[in-house]
């Protein structure tokens, strides 16, 4: 309790400020007051906010504490593509060095369980829900679909293909046969952005609680790197007549 009261009771009194070889020391961290206001960032989840933020002239006027006279605001957005999952809106520095954020975007898109082996039921929903559904998908869909217990299967793994023998009658089957890797298109990012492919391998495992269904990523998350492109060229294109005001940073 007496510790505490000196600590307030220091922490209130004035700075020292000594002169020792030409620079300047103080006994207590000092803040700089800033010459300008600043606002808080908005937190938005889409790409399109950003877009709307920009071409609707949110800041080109605006006043301060009720003064009558507009101020503008002639310093250039500065969008800063972060991640695949992430995009700031700031200005350019300001006469504080500072840069304002006005806007940060964050994807909270679902994804699909790589690396784990799921139930058959619960990998065909997920297919179906975390994927931008093809041909690849499709097939996937029907090979896990047509395999219903773990004395069923029959594989044969060459490291390039996975052949599987799915029993599709009571004396009949029929063998499929997936490449490996496969070419998938998960939804991963912005949902106004095209998908980058993704390359995955695809696993078939029996067991006490039947079959079970996995991918497991193989491209060495290269598509993170696509992803921020795609999100670049999507604002170049939605923001093609004010490019003189933008700086797109990726």
């Amino acid at each position: 309790m007496l510790e505490s009261a000196i600590n307030k009771i220091l922490e209130l009194a004035k700075p020292n400020v000594e002169v020792l070889n030409d620079s300047y020391y103080s006994d207590k961290r000092l803040h700089r007051i800033d010459d300008e206001l600043y606002a808080e960032p908005l937190n938005v989840h889409t790409l399109t906010s950003i877009v709307d933020y920009i071409t609707s002239g949110t800041d080109d006027n605006g006043t301060l504490d009720g003064a009558c006279d507009a101020v503008d605001i002639d310093r250039r957005f500065v969008v800063h593509i972060e991640d695949y999952d992430k995009v700031t809106l700031t200005r350019e520095l300001s006469t504080d060095k500072r840069r304002e954020r006005l806007l940060c975007a964050t994807d909270d898109t679902r994804t699909f369980p790589f690396g784990q082996f799921l139930p058959v039921e619960n990998f065909i929903i997920a297919m179906q829900a975390y994927f931008i559904q093809d041909d690849m998908t499709a097939q996937l869909v029907r090979l896990v679909s047509s395999v219903t217990d773990s004395n069923s299967v029959k594989r044969a793994d060459n490291g390039l293909t996975q052949s599987v023998t799915a029993k599709t009658g009571i004396v009949t089957s029929s063998e499929i046969e997936v490449p490996n890797p496969v070419q998938l298109c998960p939804l991963c990012t912005f949902s106004e952005i095209r998908q980058p492919g993704r390359r995955f391998v695809f696993r078939l495992r029996g067991g006490d609680n039947g079959v079970t269904a996995a991918l497991f990523e193989a491209d060495g998350n290269a598509w993170k790197h696509e992803a921020i492109l795609n999100i670049r060229d999507y604002l170049n294109l939605e923001l093609r007549e004010m490019l003189d005001d933008v700086i797109i940073l990726a």
